[in-house]
């Protein structure tokens, strides 16, 4: 159908208004092209070889405690295992806490004590109480409460700590007879919260 006078006029009026808006849109994507692209809040490192000491290391707001990932899933691209390396002041212990995976501890220097509660209960109940020494290693049965404990008042605990199924999800408890329902999320944990921000709650 031909259009009629007012359509056309109505087209034509369009189309200056539109090839206007096509040309600001390659204008504001030309622009982009030069602008600085923003840094990274976590950083990541593939490097076939990495130098610990100039690695990222915090306390997380934990005093008397210091973290290193050594190699992560979400900083360093790991598939099926992280490694940590953790330093704990002298009375300094981890909060109680279970998770799914397996966890593997290293001692390199120091002693202290494995706290270790059940998951066939309905809450932790009385830990065992298991001397770590320098050179030990100890595992971590899946979903059992634990808490690690360095147990000299005048030496550091320095651990490796390798764990499956990253990034970790932790569950922690405030004392040894809350229930396993009660125990409270924490996900992302402190250590991957640059790399991967909690999930916002929606409206």
């Amino acid at each position: 159908m031909a259009r009629g006078p007012p359509a056309a006029a109505a087209a034509a009026a369009r189309g200056p208004r539109l090839a206007g808006v096509g040309r600001a849109l390659l204008l504001l994507a030309a622009a982009a092209t030069f602008l600085p692209a923003a840094e990274s809040s976590c950083p990541r490192d593939n490097s076939l070889v990495r130098d610990i000491s100039q690695m990222h290391q915090s306390n997380y707001g934990r005093e008397g405690f210091s973290h290193i990932t050594v190699a992560g899933a979400l900083a360093h691209g790991m598939k099926e295992v992280e490694v940590w390396l953790q330093t704990f002041g002298p009375a300094k212990r981890t909060p109680i806490h279970r998770h799914s995976c397996e966890e593997v501890f290293v001692v390199l220097k120091g002693k202290g004590m494995l706290l270790l509660g059940s998951s066939s209960l309905k809450h932790p109940g009385e830990p065992q109480e298991i001397p770590v020494f320098q050179n030990s290693t100890f595992t971590i049965p899946v979903n059992d409460p634990h808490q690690v404990w360095n147990s000299d008042e005048h030496e550091d605990l320095q651990v490796l700590v390798i764990i499956s199924r990253p990034p970790i999800k932790i569950f922690i408890y405030d004392d040894w007879s809350v229930p396993h329902t009660a125990a409270k999320l924490k996900f992302p944990y402190y250590w991957d919260e640059d790399c991967l921000p909690a999930p916002k709650d929606e409206l």
